[in-house]
């Protein structure tokens, strides 16, 4: 096989051998062959052999470590390490969603809840899915009222809440769940947001010159070095805090909020909000505390019990949340403390 999705292209890794074993036959050569007498020029020239022997031989074996070993998510989840990891660690039902397969037949005296959410509810960059929130709060319900509650995790990377509102009625109306949790993050609003083909935050640029899917090592520094210095990567932030601040797409943002509230009470199913924060930001017009004000403040208008995970992660460094250097999304630790906040929801003297 010329390739494998998780190794990538294995022509491409066979040509960076065949480069680095170029380098190494003409260096060779170079001290067999070359005039001893010219030693300036055969100082110079040997030397430049050699540091692109040795350059060879780093870039052989980052490239080998990236392509078969190195297993771990970023933030957009397309390298191979990542592509590896979801490999891995994630299996789906036959819904799409990274949970147990769901009975549409619920078993009596039981109470279904949905945890409602995107990546950060799925559990991106967590290996073991009992270190999710919603997993966490499962084993809490299962301590104190076993085999009365089920949790059910309806999250995908991607979603915003305009992609909720169709599973939100599936769940209730084949499901038959009691409860919904909205886990809601402040990008669930991108997909109302405008993006033109210059100008796409949803989707980091790839050079034209270059195809990385080729190389993992390039892929590797382009989306470490590069990357980041993008304008649209750079300014994700302010364009979510630009959509915020928009009346028009913050009244259609209310409008998809009011289609999910009203539908649960018509079905008599209690609706609950938890608002998750960024744990990396950056740019000038972000305000963390003012969007998630601005989210408490409709939900509390609107009668909706809402909880706002940033207090459970106050005086704790970043990056002992994170899931890695380049990867911003909670960790195992992070999601053990949203699990102790939520946990409020039904037992209100927790801390």
């Amino acid at each position: 096989m010329l390739t494998s999705g998780v190794f990538g292209y294995l022509l491409d890794y066979v040509i960076w051998w065949v480069l680095f074993l170029s380098f190494l036959v003409h260096t060779w050569c170079f001290f067999r062959l070359f005039p001893k007498r010219a030693r300036t020029t055969r100082l110079f020239l040997g030397n430049l052999f050699i540091f692109f022997c040795l350059l060879g031989a780093a870039g052989l074996g980052g490239e080998s470590y990236l392509r078969f070993v190195a297993v771990g998510t970023d933030s957009f989840g397309m390298s191979l390490p990542a592509r590896r990891w979801f490999a891995l660690y994630t299996h789906l039902n036959s819904l799409g969603c990274r949970d147990k397969e769901w009975s549409q037949s619920k078993p009596l005296g039981v109470r279904r809840v949905v945890f409602l959410g995107d990546s950060f509810t799925y559990g991106w960059g967590i290996e073991n899915p009992s270190d999710r929130f919603g997993d966490l709060i499962q084993a809490r319900f299962d301590a104190v009222q076993p085999g009365t509650v089920e949790v059910m995790n309806v999250a995908k990377p991607g979603w915003g809440t305009l992609d909720q509102i169709q599973p939100l009625m599936d769940m209730v109306e084949l499901y038959r769940v009691d409860e919904v949790v909205l886990c809601h993050v402040p990008n669930d609003i991108e997909k109302l947001l405008q993006t033109t083909d210059d100008f796409n935050p949803i989707r980091p640029p790839t050079p034209g010159s270059i195809n990385l899917e080729s190389s993992p090592l390039l892929d590797y520094l382009y989306r470490r070095i590069y990357l980041p210095r993008v304008p649209t990567v750079r300014g994700y932030h302010d364009w979510l805090a630009d959509g915020y601040a928009d009346p028009a797409i913050w009244s259609q943002q209310r409008q998809n909020f009011q289609q999910m509230i009203e539908f649960c009470r018509e079905h008599g199913v209690v609706i609950r909000v938890a608002l998750l924060p960024f744990l990396r930001t950056q740019g000038s017009k972000f305000d963390q505390q003012q969007i998630h004000q601005k989210l408490r403040q409709y939900f509390e208008a609107n009668q909706i019990p809402i909880m706002d995970l940033q207090t459970a992660l106050q005086g704790i460094a970043v990056d002992e949340l994170v899931v890695n250097s380049v990867d911003p999304h909670p960790n195992e630790r992070a999601h053990h403390l949203f699990a102790n906040q939520l946990w409020g929801f039904w037992d209100p003297g927790s801390p």
